[in-house]
């Protein structure tokens, strides 16, 4: 209690003295900005071609990742009525998905409930939601 009292009593009276210290004082002109250089490859540098099929497909194994992750969820149902369905991903996140004629529930023919933990697999629609393929109830 006392350690707080005298780290906000400090902070609170170094901004009044630097306040009062630069009161007076003239303003001082911005500086101007100077570029970063990123590191980056010569443009005379040559790769080994092996080298840069290994990069290509390692981007697009994770452009791959990336867009499946877009299309799949898990998480404890909120909401669930006919072709409307609400996951709660995490403390404070819902994901909305859409149920289609033709969505697989496995294990098949079970009934969604709310409180159920469920993994969604789908594809993702422009305002976030999915639109699921398949969801299969966790037991």
């Amino acid at each position: 209690m006392n350690t707080r009292f005298v780290a906000v009593g400090a902070a609170v009276l170094s901004i009044a003295l630097g306040a009062a210290g630069t009161a007076g004082a003239a303003p001082q002109p911005q500086p101007t900005p100077t570029p970063v250089s990123l590191p980056s490859l010569p443009p005379d540098a040559k790769l080994d071609p092996y080298a840069k099929m290994g990069i290509d497909i390692l981007t697009g194994v994770l452009r791959q990742s990336i867009t499946n992750a877009q299309g799949s969820t898990s998480g404890q149902v909120s909401y669930f009525k006919r072709f409307d369905m609400q996951v709660q991903t995490g403390r404070n996140g819902y994901r909305t998905i859409k149920l289609h004629q033709g969505t697989v529930i496995n294990p098949r023919g079970a009934t969604i409930t709310v409180g159920q933990q469920v993994d969604v697999n789908g594809t993702p629609l422009a305002d976030g939601t999915i639109d699921a393929n398949v969801i299969t109830i966790k037991q």
